[in-house]
């Protein structure tokens, strides 16, 4: 029997050109999901982006706006305007 191996989760996107390097995303978060980069002024590596908790500690750290937070699918809202829900269509 084969099973299907699934991607791991990619919890935390960098922005290369605003990343300089600092760290302090790395010592924000609170599980420990990343490790330094051996390359000076390079994003920290995220070593178990399957215990991420979410909870952005380290998009709030960070000084330059390098980190954004990807949910997961299933955690992601979708919003609708009350209006459209509430409105009648007339025939």
């Amino acid at each position: 029997m084969v099973l299907r191996e699934t991607k791991p989760a990619e919890p935390l996107a960098f922005d290369t050109d605003k990343c300089i390097g600092c760290n302090r995303c790395l010592e924000a978060c609170q599980i420990d999901i990343m490790i330094p980069s051996e390359e000076k002024g390079s994003p920290p590596l995220v070593a178990f982006p399957d215990e991420c908790w979410y909870c952005g500690a380290c998009v709030m750290e960070c000084p330059t706006g390098a980190i954004s937070l990807q949910h997961p699918l299933m955690n992601q809202v979708r919003w609708a305007e009350k209006s459209s829900l509430t409105a009648r269509s007339e025939a």
